[in-house]
């Protein structure tokens, strides 16, 4: 139930977001030439494979849809494991599988959109599948939806490659489901920051 209420609040947030576009956006802003495409090599290393394209609306205003996969495996040595926690174990390996969307608007205090400091107002989903493999196979789900604001500033790097910096606060509520059966909520809104750097390709 609560895995199912969790999806919801996810696909409401977004569709909240592409309503407020819809808004204050006039459609013929979609047709201008100014967008960029992104990534985070620094979630390779966390094993996150995430990508973006950021569209100017106005002379001020761009939206940006962030996404990707999230894909890690972490081999266990048995044997050292239990002397690290002191109690017999057999668990040998865990996956983590999922993904990850966020659509954001934002706001930029200069004059240029696409370039100086900005504020952002995002929602995020991020769906993950953990495998936990010992002399059987357990698996769990863990759901995280939520939204937040940053404040962040897009800066050239070269003519055609832009790093964009972020943090703000961030609030979500997450519910984990093991097996087929049982799931709780792990609180109802959980307070956080988030922050993080894109480098971009002006097209």
């Amino acid at each position: 139930m609560g895995s199912c209420s969790s999806r919801r609040f996810g696909v409401l947030a977004c569709a909240l977001v592409g309503l407020v576009m819809a808004l204050v956006c006039p459609a013929e802003a979609f047709c201008q030439s100014g967008h960029r495409v992104k990534a985070n090599p620094f979630g390779l290393f966390a094993g996150q494979f995430q990508g973006g394209i950021e569209q100017d609306l106005s002379d001020r205003s761009s939206v940006q849809l962030t996404g990707g996969f999230v894909r890690s495996n972490l081999e266990l040595n048995t044997s050292d494991l239990e002397s690290l926690l002191g109690v017999r174990t057999s668990l040998n390996s865990v996956d983590w599988q999922g993904f990850v969307v966020q659509p954001e608007v934002r706001r930029y205090l200069s004059a240029q959109s696409g370039k100086g400091m900005y504020l952002g107002a995002f929602a995020r989903v991020r769906a993950i599948r953990r495998i936990m493999v010992t002399n059987f196979t357990g698996i769990q789900r863990r759901t995280a939806v939520g939204g937040g604001m940053v404040l962040g500033g897009q800066f050239n790097v070269t003519e055609r490659i832009c790093g964009d910096l972020f943090i703000g606060p961030q609030m979500k509520s997450v519910t984990s489901v093991y097996g087929d059966h049982f799931a709780y909520g792990e609180g109802d809104w959980i307070p956080g920051i988030r922050f993080g750097m894109l480098l971009g390709w002006r097209l």
